[in-house]
């Protein structure tokens, strides 16, 4: 195949460019940024069209990378020659798929040819756009090689398989993947975690055997209990009967018990009262006769109550004479509090308090002003001083007065002083009679004092009485209820038959202990029942447990046989990419020796290394190192882009054996030395004899 001529519409930075080729070696003498990468992939797309449209990546995606920054559509056509029939390739590509077009002519007579399709370039070079890029493409940029399902297809001729070598190295992943995704030995293999599973579930079902056996124990606890309750309740029922024969009983006893309540409240009532008589009259109580023992303390009551009138009318005097002041003050520091008729009357005290006070402040005011000088002689004698004063001053002015000026200033100073002796004085006698009121205040209120204690000592004797007398009431009250009861019930004689009847139900058992035993026996019921409840909650719980771990049993050997299953997919998996890695081997075999043989062939023509090459059967190569495989690595960067360089050509020879493709090289001797670089270059111009070349450099040197 032979590239005539082309014509760049719009590529990345060209623009109606044309171009014409020769059948050998074209060089091209370009400076960095001039555009040859972009130019070797024009000849790609043009092939293959554009791909990567879904990545981000710009250096992925050829649309946007290639594309013209106006956002127009870009493309152009190629003239080339398979044999003898010239063709000519028209293709352009817009902001999307839809928008791209293919067109494909006869160059010679100027109709479209239908030879090949927008496919061409897999249909000419029998090769994918990835394939044609390792091996067509050569660039100092990046001279690695690796292999793919469709240049194994390729090398060993088999290439128009479809349905076979170009799914080889899709199924080798397949079966890698598979692989790994049951391997027993990855903790993300399924094989692995089912293994963890059936530990685990194996794990739980060590209380198995236990738990079924706690099972059976409970259950025959709920039985014995469930027994013994149906026993038991004949023993309740026989209780029940006890205890309701014993109500009937004491409700046919109901009228011997007021009877017996009432008497007892009399009884007490009567002994309460004794007990006051005995606390009041102390070590008289037995030489006073029992008719006088009740009216010795009314009399005592009815003189307490005469004295008690006695002394409030003494201490009304006393607050009507000026001296409430003073009562007041004795019962707020005594804490006595008068009889309850004192406060009966609020609004009449108050009045007579009013009344009281403000006799009493006339009265004093009246007294102190007997000791003091009247306010209206102190401001006349201030005036009078202050008069002379001012006349002093007006004086020593030149007021024309006909007394001196000193005159005026003695008399001033005598008003003054009169003034304030007349004030002092009056103040001296104040504090005298003061002194002389808060003695008397005094003696009084101790006076009044001594009578209130009197008051509260007859007051607490007359409270006692009044309880005794209430004792008194209540005992009579009591006597006479029971006495009236008694006689409504036909005398004492029936309640003596009803007396002998009540001591026969007391030699029984008594209610309250016939209620106990049924409480105690229904509590003990209670407690029974609650703990069968409880068994056999217990027990419910423990077979729901012992079913969850049956379930887990049951998963557990589906799990196995899940297991099973899949170690013997793993196995079928293992088994047949080893299979296919055999006939991969066997496959290269065909076509590793003659690439070698080639490599070697065009490493020695550059390079004088006497190194000695082994290939694997993905073509990758080593060297051998006294007697050790070595990898590319321990070379320096030349020596390993000379092998790569070399191993592409001679990839390139096996994969086209007849008829050749066009080789694109940019600059890929950039790392050579300059003896190895001539000699490479050399070997271009032999090359170039059976292909043709497109060899792009910036330098000058590598281009000749």
């Amino acid at each position: 195949m032979i590239i005539e001529a082309c014509h760049i519409a719009q590529f990345g930075k060209w623009k109606d460019a044309d171009f014409s080729f020769s059948p050998g070696k074209n060089s091209f003498l370009w400076d960095n940024g001039y555009g040859k990468t972009s130019f070797i992939y024009f000849f790609k797309l043009m092939f293959y069209g554009v791909s990567g449209d879904r990545k981000q990546d710009l250096e992925e995606n050829e649309r946007k990378h290639y594309m013209p920054f106006q956002g127009a559509s870009f493309g152009g056509r190629i003239i080339f020659r398979i044999g003898e029939k010239r063709y000519r390739l028209e293709r352009s590509f817009g902001l999307k798929k839809s928008e791209d077009s293919f067109r494909l002519f006869d160059e010679d007579s100027g109709k479209e040819s239908k030879d090949y399709s927008e496919n061409i370039g897999e249909e000419l070079f029998s090769l994918d756009a990835e394939s044609f890029q390792r091996v067509c493409m050569i660039s100092h940029e990046d001279l690695h090689f690796s292999m793919n399902s469709r240049m194994h297809a390729k090398l060993g001729n088999v290439a128009e398989d479809q349905e076979d070598m170009k799914k080889f190295q899709q199924v080798q992943t397949i079966l890698k993947d598979g692989i790994n995704a049951l391997s027993p030995n990855r903790r993300t293999g399924s094989i692995f975690k089912l293994k963890m599973q059936e530990e685990e579930l194996s794990s739980g079902l060590y209380g198995k055997e236990a738990l079924e056996n706690a099972v059976l124990s409970i259950e025959k606890e709920v039985l014995s209990l469930t027994e013994k309750e149906t026993r038991r309740k004949e023993e309740g029922k026989a209780l029940e009967a006890e205890l309701s024969q014993r109500i009937s009983e004491k409700d046919s006893l109901g009228k011997w018990m007021s009877y017996a309540q009432k008497k007892e409240e009399w009884e007490k009532a009567e002994y309460r009262y004794e007990n006051a008589l005995k606390w009041y009259y102390q070590d008289r109580f037995s030489e006073i006769p029992e008719e006088k023992k009740a009216l010795l303390w009314k009399e005592e009551m009815q003189s307490l109550q005469e004295q008690i009138h006695s002394i409030k009318k003494e201490i009304e005097k006393v607050s009507e004479a000026g001296g409430e002041n003073v009562g007041v003050e004795a019962e707020k520091e005594e804490g006595i509090v008068l009889p309850l008729e004192e406060a009966s009357i609020p609004g009449a005290s108050r009045a007579k308090k009013d009344t009281s006070k403000n006799e009493t402040f006339g009265n004093v005011t009246k007294e102190m002003g007997q000791y003091g000088t009247s306010p209206v002689v102190l401001f006349a004698l201030v005036g009078l001083g202050l008069i002379f004063v001012l006349l002093f001053f007006g004086k020593l002015f030149g007021m024309p007065l006909g007394l001196p000026s000193a005159l005026f200033l003695l008399l001033g100073i005598l008003s003054l002083s009169l003034c304030f002796f007349l004030w002092w004085s009056g103040e001296q006698k104040k504090r005298t009679w003061k002194e002389k009121q808060e003695e008397e205040e005094a003696r009084q209120r101790k006076q009044q004092a001594i009578r209130f204690a009197s008051l509260e000592e007859l007051l607490s004797r007359f409270h006692k009485l009044e309880d005794m007398q209430d004792l008194e009431m209540e005992a009579a009250g009591r006597k006479e209820e029971f006495l009236l009861f008694v006689e409504e019930e036909g005398g004492e004689q029936a309640f003596s038959l009803l007396e002998e009847k009540q001591k026969e139900w007391e030699e029984g058992p008594s209610l309250e202990e016939s209620r106990r035993k049924l409480e105690e026996f229904r509590k003990e019921e209670e407690e029974r029942r609650e703990e069968i409840r409880k068994k056999r909650a217990e027990r419910e719980a423990k077979v729901r447990d012992l079913e969850f771990l049956e379930e887990q049993e049951r998963l557990l050997e589906q799990k196995k046989e899940e297991r099973e299953a899949l170690e013997k997919r793993y196995n079928l998996l293992q088994k047949t990419k080893a299979y296919l890695e055999m006939a991969k081997e066997r496959f290269a075999l065909q076509y590793k020796e003659p690439i070698l043989e080639a490599f070697q062939k065009y490493f020695q023509s550059i390079c004088t290394e006497p190194l000695q090459f082994q290939m694997s059967e993905d073509l990758e190569l080593s060297f051998v190192d006294r007697g050790l495989s070595r990898e590319q690595g321990y070379l320096s960067e030349g020596l390993q882009d000379l092998c790569r360089f070399c191993q592409k050509l001679a990839i390139f020879d096996a994969m086209f054996r007849e008829e050749k493709a066009f080789l694109l090289l940019d600059d890929p001797f950039s790392h050579l030395d300059e003896k190895n670089g001539a000699r490479a270059r050399a070997l271009l111009e032999e090359l170039a004899e059976s292909r043709q070349i497109f060899y792009f450099t910036c330098s000058e040197e590598r281009k000749s």
